[in-house]
Order: C-alpha cells, then structure tokens, then sequence
C-alpha cells in the first residue's frame, strides 16, 4: 500500500469527488472475485466491459501473468510521473491497490476493505 504522504496531500479531494469513486472500488471488487472464483485468466473476458485505461491495462498485465513487481512498477509510474491530481490521482491509487490485491489472490472482501479506505471508510458494509 502507497504511504506516501505528499502524495496523499496531492490526491486530497472533496467528499463528493471522493464519492465519485465508488463505483470504480465495486469494479475492483467484482474483478477480485471472478478472480478469486474462477482464476485470473477468466479476467481476460471482462475486458470490453472496463472502460478506464489504467484499469484495463492493469488487468491485461494481469491475465498475461506479468511479473507482479512489473505490474507495480508501471502503475506507480503512472502515478508518480503523469501529473495527475485531486479525484483523478486517488482514482489512480485505489486501482493500483485493487490491482495488485488481485494479483496476490486476495478475496473480493479484503480487496474492498483495502480499496474503500482510501475515501476514509474502514467498515466493509457501510458506504
């Protein structure tokens, strides 16, 4: 997990731009559990459904077994060196942590838990 806190200070966003971000976690948190159920390479057929480019292109690292220290690599170097800010840069972060939960075979609860935290929100079953 990035603990980085000036780049915590940059991805800092009002509550309603935070909110925003919800449906990406359920995205995270569904693709955890096809994962998780049926094995990374069933990944592959959700493809066309996930329409954000770094998501996308962190799952197609994924299903081709990409090292996960290259996975993390290119993921934070997007981060760190694209300039993005505010709701797109937490946007970022939450999929990077997504992503390399799904990638160690995290179930979709904990993948949850481990993404909602960055809206400020520990409990699993309260939005």
């Amino acid at each position: 997990m990035l603990r980085d806190l000036a780049l915590a200070a940059k991805a800092a966003c009002s509550r309603e731009d935070q909110e925003s971000l919800v449906p990406i976690i359920e995205q995270l948190r569904d693709l955890g559990e096809i994962a998780f159920k049926r094995g990374i390479l069933a990944l592959e057929g959700e493809l066309s459904q996930i329409k954000d480019p770094l998501l996308k292109l962190g799952v197609e690292m994924i299903v081709d077994k990409t090292d996960p220290e290259n996975v993390r690599d290119i993921l934070d170097s997007d981060i760190y060196y694209n300039e993005s800010n505010g709701r797109e840069l937490l946007k970022k972060i939450i999929i990077r942590e997504g992503l390399l939960r799904i990638q160690a075979g995290d179930n979709a609860r904990s993948i949850l838990i481990c993404t909602k935290i960055f809206l400020g929100k520990v409990d699993p079953g309260v939005w």
